[in-house]
C-alpha cells in the first residue's frame, strides 16, 4: 500500500516507529496501524498513483472499513509488517489487519480518517480468509465498455460518447470499438475521465461515427459478426490504411467483391499472426483487382 492520508508513527516497546494511519473506533479518532502480510492484496502502482493527486476526495461515497485484530496473525505464525515495511513484533499495540475488499483496499490510504470502521474478532485466520472471500466473491469493477460509458457521462467527451455507442450497439468491447474509431484512449486515462477529469491533449476521433459503424457493418458481413467484434480484422485494415497507404474506399471494394473461399483461407492460414493473414489475403486481392483494371483492353 501506499500511504496518502494523515499519518504519525506508533512507538513499539522497544522504541521502533510504525507507520500509523487515524481511524475512528467506538466513537474515538485513534492513530493504528495498519498490518500487512504476505498474502496481502498488491499496492498501487505509479498510474494509480498519480490518478490519486487528480481526484477529488468529497466525491467519494461512505464506505465501511473492516478491521481483523493482528492476534491471530501471530498465532499463525505469520509476520506482520506496516506500510513501510517494517516487521511489526507480537505485543505491539494498535496493530490490525485490513479485511481487504473492493471498496476499501486503496481507501485504507487514501482517506484522512477511517470512518465507519468495523473491527471483527476472528476465531483464526482461516475464519478471516473466508470472510475475505465470501464478501469479494461477487465484486465487480467497471467492464471497459462501462467504465468508457461513465467517462462519457462526466465529460461529455465526443470520443468517449462515440466508442461507448459503437461499442454498446455492435455488443463489442471499447477498445475493439476504438480501433473502428480509429482512435485510442489509455486505460488509465479513461479511469481518470471516470471523475470529470478532461485531459487537455485527448486526440478526436479518426473516423466518424458513422464511417466507424459502416466499416463494422461490410467486416461483419464478410468474416461473421464474431470476428468483427474481435481485433484482429479491424487491426488489419488499420494497419493497411496507415502503413500501406491504402484508402478506406479501396478496402470496402475489396470487402464487397472478395471471394467467400479467400476469406475462409485468411481465417484458417498459418501464417503466425492472425491479423498478418488478413492483411495478406485482402492485399493481395486488392492488387490483383488493380492489375485486372490496368489490363483490360480498350473497347
Amino acid at each position: 500500500m501506499v500511504n496518502n492520508n494523515s499519518v504519525g508513527a506508533t512507538p513499539n516497546t522497544d522504541g521502533a516507529q510504525f507507520r500509523t494511519v487515524k481511524a475512528r473506533i467506538n466513537g474515538e479518532v485513534q492513530d493504528i496501524i495498519l498490518a500487512r502480510h504476505k498474502y496481502s492484496m498488491e499496492g498501487l502502482k505509479a498510474s494509480q498513483q498519480k490518478q490519486l493527486e487528480l481526484i477529488d476526495k468529497s466525491k467519494m461515497l461512505d464506505v465501511i472499513f473492516h478491521l481483523a485484530k493482528a492476534e491471530v496473525f501471530y498465532e499463525a505464525g505469520i509476520e506482520l509488517r506496516d506500510l513501510d515495511n517494517n516487521e511489526i513484533p507480537t505485543g505491539t499495540q494498535n496493530v490490525f489487519v485490513p479485511v481487504e475488499t473492493a471498496d476499501t483496499f486503496y481507501r485504507f490510504t487514501i482517506d484522512d480518517v477511517l470512518e465507519n470502521v468495523e473491527v471483527h474478532t476472528f476465531a483464526n485466520v482461516q475464519e478471516f480468509a473466508e470472510v475475505t472471500g465470501t464478501t469479494t466473491l461477487f465484486s465487480r469493477g467497471l467492464t471497459s465498455k462501462e467504465k468508457i460509458g461513465v467517462a462519457a457521462l462526466a465529460t461529455n467527451d465526443e470520443v468517449c460518447k462515440a466508442t461507448f455507442d459503437l461499442a454498446l450497439e455492435g455488443n463489442m468491447p471499447a477498445s475493439t470499438a476504438q480501433l473502428y474509431l480509429d482512435v485510442q484512449v489509455k486505460g488509465v486515462t479513461t479511469s481518470m475521465m471516470t471523475t470529470g477529469y478532461k485531459p487537455k491533449d485527448l486526440t478526436g476521433l479518426g473516423r466518424t461515427y458513422e464511417e466507424a459503424k459502416e466499416l463494422f457493418e461490410r467486416v461483419s458481413t464478410v468474416f461473421g459478426v464474431n470476428e468483427a467484434k474481435k481485433r484482429y480484422t479491424i487491426r488489419a485494415i488499420n494497419y493497411m490504411v496507415k502503413a500501406e497507404g491504402i484508402s478506406l474506399e479501396q478496402i470496402h471494394n475489396a470487402l464487397e467483391t472478395i471471394p467467400a473461399n479467400d476469406v475462409a483461407k485468411a481465417k484458417l492460414m498459418k501464417c503466425g499472426e492472425k491479423e498478418t493473414c488478413i492483411v495478406t489475403t485482402l492485399i493481395l486481392w486488392i492488387r490483383g483487382q488493380e492489375s485486372k483494371r490496368m489490363f483490360v483492353p480498350a473497347a
